[in-house]
């Protein structure tokens, strides 16, 4: 079942996703209309059909995410000071944030077949993002900020990615065409990106 869960999230990355029951209000409009795996009824696709043996995503699922892990540990505490309303702002915070939004993308389309020379292409962007974070946070001479501490702590924890050699790179991406390497090299850049949106958003609120 968790294989299903990332294949159906792998598929629909750029989908807008709900969780519903049947006591929730869309219920009603997608009960005509809807594919239910591994039930009893006549059409209804198994698992197995779902999951065919050589999905490629598998690889990504059960290998180790150590930088990703790392990642996610320094998002955690700056995503709940920003939800309680105990972010920092700086009065150059807005165009530091903007200037690494374009840097910390997700992957288009993320589940593009992806050869060598693309994987070298993802790690350079590890690796611009690491020195735009570097730069910033020396950028700010107000150590009250908490975007330069956030900037120094994800250039921390993607360190280990943008210090890789390529002939290592290649080494690890394994030999799948998805690449599940690179993948989740930029998927850490787009789990940074997703706080930076979430500033950039409270920046235009504050505007209006």
């Amino acid at each position: 079942m968790t294989e299903a869960v990332w294949k159906f999230m792998a598929d629909r990355v750029y989908h807008q996703v709900e969780l519903v029951g049947e006591m929730s209000p869309p219920w009603d409009h997608i009960d005509a209309d809807f594919t239910e795996f591994d039930s009893d009824l006549q059409d209804s696709p198994s698992l197995a059909q779902y999951i065919p043996d050589g999905w490629e995503g598998r690889n990504l699922l059960v290998r180790p995410r150590p930088v990703c892990a790392a990642v996610r540990a320094v998002l955690a505490p700056l995503e709940l000071s920003r939800e309680a309303g105990h972010w920092t702002v700086h009065p150059a915070e807005e165009a530091a944030v903007e200037e690494l939004l374009p840097l910390t993308r997700w992957p288009l389309p993320a589940a593009r077949r992806v050869d060598d020379a693309e994987v070298l292409t993802r790690a350079a962007a590890v690796g611009r993002a690491r020195d735009a974070f570097v730069r910033l946070a020396a950028a700010f001479l107000d150590d009250q900020a908490d975007l330069p501490a956030a900037s120094r702590a994800f250039s921390d924890a993607i360190g280990p990615v943008a210090d890789t050699s390529p002939e290592d790179l290649l080494k690890g991406r394994g030999g799948g065409p998805h690449a599940c390497g690179s993948l989740r090299r930029r998927t850490r850049l787009g789990l940074i990106g997703k706080f930076l949106d979430d500033i950039a958003f409270d920046h235009a609120r504050r505007c209006r």
